[in-house]
């Protein structure tokens, strides 16, 4: 591995860095003028990607380490956090969520499935949960609150 790529790698583990340039400049810092075809080029190689945060920002991660991050984030309150409401309407639920943690959100509700929710579809910031015939919208809610703490104070329908 080069120097540079070294230099890159400890850059965006260290810090939140969002655009090719704003990459640049922090390597430039270190002594290591770059072009942004030659930045994105490494970037491609090193297996470096955008994504959005939890506060949705999209920056750039290391290899593996969105999923550690949604991991952490769906494993702790942070991703009950980034809710802004939740509504029923018949045999579905919408979820609003902060921009960009819509994903996150689903994932976490299809990974402790419940009976009564037969799948979720998650756009940027919203997240339509699908419900079954018999299921009770208090037995959602339930479960919801279980998984991501706080979420029935954010319930718009009561």
């Amino acid at each position: 591995m080069n120097n540079r790529a070294k230099y890159i790698q400890d850059i965006i583990r260290t810090k939140k860095v969002r655009s090719q340039e704003e990459l640049c400049q922090l390597l430039a810092g270190y002594g290591i003028r770059t072009t942004q075809a030659t930045l994105s080029r490494d970037l491609k190689k090193l297996q470096i990607s955008k994504h959005t945060d939890a506060e949705g920002d999209n920056c750039y991660v290391l290899p593996g380490t969105e999923n550690t991050r949604m991991a952490a984030l769906a494993s702790g309150s942070h991703a009950g956090e980034s809710i802004i409401s939740i509504e029923f309407s018949g045999q579905m639920g919408v979820i609003t969520t902060l921009p960009g943690c819509a994903n996150m959100v689903g994932a976490l509700v299809d990974s402790h499935s419940h009976p009564g929710v037969m799948g979720t579809i998650a756009g940027d910031n919203i997240l339509l949960l699908l419900l079954r015939v018999e299921a009770k919208h208090s037995s959602i809610m339930s479960f919801l609150d279980e998984i991501l703490p706080g979420l029935g104070s954010k319930l718009t329908n009561q």
